[in-house]
C-alpha cells in the first residue's frame, strides 16, 4: 500500500503444514516498508517476521529482521528482478543453547515474471540461494530454493499467491531436499 511518493508497506500471512497436510509446521507473519527510487527501478527496504514454528514437541517462536536492496527491469509483459537480502533470524535462548544466534544471511534471488494479458494473473519462477554470514570458518552457499507459481491480484492490495517450491540444503551433512505447496494471502 502507498504511504506517499516512492513509499509503499505491506503486510503478510503464511501458514505450512508439512507431512503431506497432516502437521502444522511453522506461521509467518510480516509487516515491511520500502522506498521505490530512479525510474522505478530500484528498490530499497526494512522487513520484520514473527515467525511461530512447530519443532519435535513444542512450538518455537522466533523474530526475524531484513535490509533488501532490489533492482527490476520490464520489457513489455516481462519483469526481471534480483534482490539481495541481508537476513538475520533471532531465536529464543530459552529454548535451547545456540552456538549461533542470531543467524544472517545474504539471500541472493532472481525472478522472472509474465503478466497474463487482460487477466489479475502473473506467473512466475525464480532461483534462490543462501549465503551463510553467520559462521567465519564455514562462509559458503548451503541452501537453494525454486519455486515456479501463480499469482492472483483479488483487488489492487490483496493478493493471493499459489505457489511450488524445491527447496535444497548443498555443502552440508545430511543434506534436506523438500518439495512444498502453498498459498500466500499479501497485502500490498
Amino acid at each position: 500500500m502507498k504511504i506517499m511518493k516512492g513509499w509503499h508497506w505491506g503486510t503478510e500471512a503464511e501458514v505450512r503444514f508439512d507431512q503431506n497436510f497432516t502437521r502444522y509446521d511453522r506461521l509467518k507473519l510480516g509487516v515491511g516498508t520500502d522506498y521505490t527510487f530512479w525510474k522505478k527501478r530500484f528498490k530499497v527496504g526494512v522487513t520484520y517476521d514473527y515467525l511461530n514454528y512447530h519443532d519435535e514437541d513444542y512450538f518455537e517462536s522466533r523474530h526475524r529482521v531484513g535490509l533488501k536492496l532490489s533492482y527490476t527491469q520490464k520489457i513489455q509483459a516481462c519483469k526481471l528482478s534480483y534482490r539481495a537480502l541481508f537476513q538475520s533470524t533471532f531465536r529464543d535462548e530459552r529454548r535451547g543453547d545456540y552456538k549461533f544466534n542470531p543467524k544472517t544471511y545474504m539471500r541472493n534471488r532472481l525472478t522472472f515474471t509474465y503478466n497474463v494479458k487482460s487477466q489479475p494473473l502473473k506467473l512466475y519462477a525464480s532461483e534462490e540461494f543462501w549465503w551463510r554470514l553467520y559462521h567465519p570458518e564455514h562462509n559458503i552457499v548451503d541452501a537453494c530454493r525454486t519455486i515456479v507459481g501463480i499469482e492472483y491480484d483479488i483487488t489492487k492490495h490483496q493478493a493471493l499467491d499459489f505457489y511450488l517450491s524445491m527447496d535444497d540444503e548443498v555443502q552440508v551433512s545430511n543434506p534436506k531436499h523438500t518439495l512444498s505447496l502453498g498459498v500466500v494471502y499479501s497485502y500490498k
